[in-house]
């Protein structure tokens, strides 16, 4: 992702520019090279995805997508995913569904530019259900905790991508969410019941206090504190 100026790059005896705005996709074993286009130089964000994680995008629909052998591009969309995932990836540390999420949701982003693969056999409805409660009630046990999007896949039997689109479709949130709201109403219950707001963040999950805050606030309208003053009276 160039992010000021612009930059050069050779590949197989063709040469390609990316300027300040601009995408640009590379297969992981392309030997390139790299260098300023402009006098003042660029600077860019690079967000490195595992092969696994294509292969097993691959997986929810027998596909296999690769990157072309180079793409230079604008998309707004996906430029957009790609900053959240770097962001998720790179800024405080945070809850890991969260992560997970980021950098799938650039995944499904990129994947309009890579090169479609065959279609496979698709998974059946019913088993596919089943799956996401399966993973819904593991959350519901494991509200407070850490769950990994690859722990929460593989109690579904599901991979990563078919979870996060399957979960959604029936439950109108993506799993990180879920377990966000389950917290928040936990926190709800404590607060009424007269816990600091401090106690609460420690016994549902959360960071820290200011974590809970910025949660509470977003999901609820109004502070824990606030929240508690009211339900007092």
């Amino acid at each position: 992702m160039v992010e000021r100026g612009a930059a050069r790059f050779d590949l197989d005896a063709t040469k390609q520019r990316a300027g300040e705005g601009e995408l640009f996709v590379l297969e992981p074993e392309a030997v390139h090279t790299g260098m300023a286009a402009v006098p003042e130089g660029w600077a860019y964000k690079v967000l490195y995805i595992e092969p696994q994680v294509m292969h097993d995008w691959a997986e929810r629909d027998g596909s296999a997508p690769r990157a072309a052998r180079w793409v230079v591009f604008r998309d707004r969309a996906l430029r957009g995913a790609l900053e959240r995932a770097h962001d998720a990836l790179t800024g405080e540390p945070t809850d890991g569904l969260a992560v997970d999420e980021a950098v799938l949701g650039a995944v499904v982003a990129l994947r309009p530019h890579l090169r479609p693969g065959h279609r496979g056999r698709e998974r059946k409805d019913r088993a596919e259900h089943a799956a996401v409660r399966r993973a819904r009630r593991h959350l519901y046990e494991r509200w407070d905790g850490r769950v990994s999007l690859s722990e929460l896949a593989a109690v579904a039997g599901l991979s990563r991508f078919e979870l996060v689109r399957r979960f959604g479709e029936q439950n109108g949130v993506s799993p990180h969410a879920f377990q966000t709201n389950l917290r928040v109403d936990h926190a709800r219950g404590l607060l009424a019941a007269g816990d600091s707001p401090a106690a609460v963040a420690a016994a549902c999950g959360f960071a820290d206090q200011p974590h809970l805050t910025r949660v509470f606030k977003r999901a609820v309208g109004v502070s824990p504190a606030r929240y508690a003053r009211a339900v007092a009276h």
